[in-house]
């Protein structure tokens, strides 16, 4: 069950006829009995592997399997009781987006390989109860506090002006390692113990999140009260109260988040800088980049 085979045989091999000797521990399994082993699975014979079993199965989705490839390519793939499963006539029955996601990444990975797996399997592969991000991240232990509402912020954050990214779970759980502390901030200052329709959402904490790395954190943070109470104490606070009642007015619908996100960083980016303006405005810069993005 434990063995690590680093090349295995060509997949006609995989289940040998009876007068022929077991070549590997692939092919050592007894007839139709289920057998696994822990393989190194290289790009070439997941290439192979694809072309000679995958004969019949769902339809292939290129942009998960390029999500995969990156957590294969980075380091970030765990070995895991799921792999790959042939059936006893060596067809491709579970793992097809594994392997196409090793030829994309062209690295070798460990896989366990399962044979002799009944076509039946079908009936209950990939039909439990899918976990939630957070649920991942939580008793991986990966975080030890997360929410739904704080992966929103760190989606929109991450997005900014574009469109917000499809990550793996792995790479959630590096982002949100790396500005746990900014998301932190920015739900602290605009909590959802406290919401105000249409001012705590994961498009106003994404501004919020990115001007931690370079704005005053006393300065914003009085930003954030402001915001959550809609009163001006001083002419500087008006332009917050704008957007206090721009947000107000549009609470309702995930298409404005983009001109949410705008007018956010623009009236920050003004409240930080002590300005007055007559008019709430937008951006079509990115006012508050990240490190990554910065030129």
């Amino acid at each position: 069950m434990s063995t690590l085979v680093a090349m295995p045989p060509a997949l006609p091999s995989i289940v040998p006829p009876a007068s022929k000797p077991a070549a590997s521990p692939v092919s050592s399994a007894p007839a139709r009995e289920p057998t696994a082993n822990r393989m190194l699975i290289a790009p070439e014979m997941a290439r192979r592997w694809l072309a000679d079993g995958n004969v019949a199965n769902r339809h292939l989705v290129q942009s998960y399997c390029e999500r995969l490839a990156r957590d294969m390519k980075e380091g970030r793939w765990i070995l895991t009781h799921e792999g790959i499963a042939f059936d006893s006539q060596g067809r491709l029955l579970d793992g097809q987006h594994r392997l196409r996601s090793v030829v994309i990444a062209d690295v070798a990975v460990e896989m366990f390989v399962w044979l002799n797996i009944t076509p039946k399997a079908l009936l209950a592969i990939n039909t439990g109860r899918k976990r939630t991000l957070t649920d991942s991240l939580l008793l991986s232990s990966a975080v030890n506090k997360v929410s739904p509402q704080h992966l929103a912020t760190l989606r929109a954050m991450l997005g900014g002006l574009g469109n917000r990214p499809t990550l793996t779970t792995a790479e959630v759980a590096a982002e949100y390692q790396k500005h746990r502390d900014a998301i932190e901030f920015a739900h602290i200052y605009l909590p959802s113990g406290r919401t105000v329709k249409g001012i705590t959402l994961s498009c106003v904490r994404a501004v919020v999140a990115r001007a931690y790395y370079s704005a005053d954190l006393e300065r914003l943070g009085a930003f954030c009260q402001i915001l959550t109470q809609g009163m001006a104490n001083q002419p500087n606070h008006q332009v917050v109260v704008m957007l206090f009642q721009y947000l107000l007015r549009n609470a309702n619908g995930a298409r404005l988040d983009r001109e949410r996100y705008v007018k956010t960083a623009w009236a920050l980016q003004a409240f930080l800088r002590y300005e007055q303006p007559a008019r709430l405005m937008s951006s079509s810069q990115e006012l508050f980049p990240l490190a990554a993005e910065a030129k």
